[in-house]
């Protein structure tokens, strides 16, 4: 049930659309205007998944309306209703349009221009002016609406961001479970990893939309930019998880290293999710740390069996991995998840 509901609902930029829509034909039949279809199909083509990306759309649309006018014009003077007349106007704005790069608009320049001379008025200049003016009104409309009711990205980014830094430390807590206790089945941590890469791709997407809306801020780095610095670091982390994950399976018995490393990665844990939230963090004490078990590997005993062999050896990666994955961690923005407008 859950899913038909989702697979019939109605999005928020639908709802946007129509809005608009319905607004600038309402008032361009208030203004006495006669071109309404202008204002709705504008409006239509305008509003955008943000502000941002609207209003360079409603600047592209009013374009092509004002170029499709000025030629549907002195082509209507020139030609007046003829084949020859509507086939050299349709001409001249695909050529315009491609030499603009503007690909997207050869359609309602083309159309406008040929609208103006196939309407047979005595004065074109002023349909045309009319049809201009009209585009304006969808323009507007559509960017009112736009502003209005433009979703919350931030909040929503922080949301994916917090999803994120629980996703990795319970990817964590299923390593270090594989590395106290080998042999666990790894359908559950493949699930797990499945979904957080979902969520990672998400909140990038999100971050995208947030930047769109902050390019009116140029005297500065942005929060979008360490928001989709910070989910770049954790695609890459998540990947390094994985590989730790595989090297846990390999250990087919438990050696007395591996507490060690299991009390070494809670802390790497702890301290994610510090930075993250901007709480300090004891880093000089996880230094003296990993120091000490880089030098307690080489004073290891050779291994008794080919089992202990093995399992030290994957141990020995995962360290070098940790250490990696620590790294990494240090270069994460810091206090993301406490910021004002999060709370």
């Amino acid at each position: 049930m859950k899913s038909f509901l989702k697979r019939y609902l109605v999005g928020g930029r639908v709802l946007k659309t129509a809005l608009a829509v319905t607004i600038s034909i309402f008032l361009a039949q208030q203004l006495g205007l006669e071109r309404i279809t202008v204002a709705a199909i504008v409006a239509l083509l305008t509003v955008q998944r943000s502000f941002y990306y609207s209003l360079v759309q409603s600047m592209a649309k009013l374009g092509s309306v004002l170029i499709g006018g000025i030629l549907g014009t002195a082509f209507s003077y020139i030609f007046g209703m003829t084949p020859l007349g509507y086939g050299l106007v349709t001409l001249a704005a695909i050529y315009i349009c491609l030499r603009l790069n503007w690909q997207d608009h050869i359609a309602l320049t083309s159309v406008t221009a040929i609208t103006i001379i196939f309407s047979g008025t005595n004065l074109p200049l002023t349909f045309s002016f009319e049809h201009i003016l009209t585009a304006l009104l969808g323009a507007v409309c559509a960017l009112g609406v736009n502003l209005l009711f433009t979703p919350n990205h931030r909040k929503d980014v922080l949301e994916k961001l917090r999803q994120t830094e629980a996703g990795l430390r319970r990817a964590i807590d299923f390593i270090i479970m594989e590395m106290e206790d080998p042999g666990h089945d790894d359908q559950e941590f493949r699930e797990e990893v499945a979904k957080l890469h979902q969520i990672i791709n998400e909140g990038m997407e999100t971050a995208k939309l947030l930047r769109e809306e902050q390019r009116f801020i140029i005297t500065r780095e942005t929060d979008s930019d360490r928001y989709r610095q910070t989910f770049h670091i954790c695609s890459s982390q998540l990947n390094r998880l994985e590989e730790m994950h595989n090297l846990a399976l390999r250990m087919p018995v438990k050696v007395p290293h591996a507490e060690p490393l299991v009390r070494l990665f809670k802390i790497v844990q702890k301290l994610q999710f510090r930075r993250i939230h901007g709480k300090q963090g004891h880093y000089d004490t996880i230094e003296k740390l990993l120091l000490k078990l880089e030098q307690s590997f080489a004073k290891l005993d050779l291994p008794r069996s080919r089992e202990e062999f093995i399992s030290r050896a994957s141990l020995f990666h995962l360290f070098q991995e940790i250490k990696r994955y620590y790294r990494r961690m240090q270069k994460m923005p810091e206090d993301l998840l406490t910021s004002p407008l999060h709370k």
